[in-house]
């Protein structure tokens, strides 16, 4: 846990490294933060808190551990690797920055693909949930990915540290990506395309409607061109269908009564399908270019 650096320090603008002793994270200033018995270093200071437990519930991790174990995501996942085995090429240890992290599906599986590849990444994998990260930990064990309780809007590494990041379905923070990422470094991002969890949408609403892509240009960052991925999946089980409601934005979104068709619907049915389709979108920081 190297590149942590200390989130009391930065509120004045300093980035003094973090220094492991036994359980805990220290820094010169005497500032120290414990490491849980889940692997996660808490790095999110109180001030900076709108709510006592911010980010996903432990229900809503339990859904994401779910559904993602499926493999029903897979194919974002191999775009994902392959990304970022192309955005690190020539780099035999490159070190990457997980901004928001989840449960670590993602984090895991881009951690192994590289390892495979010949490389040794370090991941530093950060999310504002501890239950997530509690939830990640059998997929980080034995692994160089050092998780931490944090905000992507005030990643705990210090300047040009990274040379990957990846914002996978997490805000995506520019400054702070520009700040922590190195001079022409690279960042990954997901998005959902336009079609994606269409038929869920069909399921739930009597008016269904596409998703908006926004415009990919951003200030600071140059866009490196994209990859979609697309397919149909299908579930087996009200559980795992309950699994992927809950892990998106429609969950908050809509009502009980346009609900209860998803929640009932293996009681008239055996199988659910929907389109996936996913935009990984590439860029390089623009910071040190000519």
């Amino acid at each position: 846990m190297e590149k942590f650096i200390c989130p009391v320090c930065a509120e004045k603008g300093g980035r003094v490294l973090l220094t492991r002793l036994g359980g805990s994270l220290k820094c010169p200033q005497g500032h120290s933060f414990d490491i849980s018995s889940k692997g996660y270093v808490n790095l999110l200071l109180s001030s900076h808190k709108h709510v006592k437990d911010p980010g996903d519930s432990k229900e809503m991790a339990a859904a994401r551990r779910l559904f993602l174990d499926t493999g029903a995501y897979e194919p974002l996942l191999d775009g994902l690797c392959r990304a970022a085995d192309e955005l690190t090429a020539g780099i035999p240890s490159p070190v990457i920055a997980d901004c928001g992290c989840g449960e670590g599906y993602y984090t895991a599986g881009i951690y192994s693909f590289l390892s495979s590849a010949g490389k040794k990444p370090q991941i530093y994998a950060v999310d504002i949930s501890k239950n997530v990260l509690s939830a990640a930990k059998p997929r980080f064990s034995g692994k160089d990915i050092f998780p931490a309780a944090a905000s992507c809007f005030r990643m705990p590494l210090p300047d040009s540290a990274a040379d990957l990041a990846a914002v996978i379905f997490a805000p995506f923070c520019t400054g702070e990506l520009i700040r922590t990422v190195k001079p022409r470094g690279h960042i990954i991002t997901a998005i959902p395309a336009r079609e994606h969890l269409y038929g869920l949408k069909q399921l739930l609403y009597r008016e269904p409607y596409y998703n908006e892509v926004k415009p990919y240009d951003i200030d600071g960052l140059k866009f490196l061109g994209k990859e979609e991925i697309r397919a149909v999946i299908t579930l087996d089980s009200q559980e795992t269908l309950n699994a992927l409601f809950m892990m998106t934005p429609y969950y908050y979104k809509t009502s009980p009564a346009d609900s209860a068709a998803l929640y009932s619907y293996f009681g008239t049915h055996s199988s659910f399908s929907t389109e996936i389709a996913f935009e990984i979108l590439k860029y390089e920081n623009l910071k040190g270019a000519d």
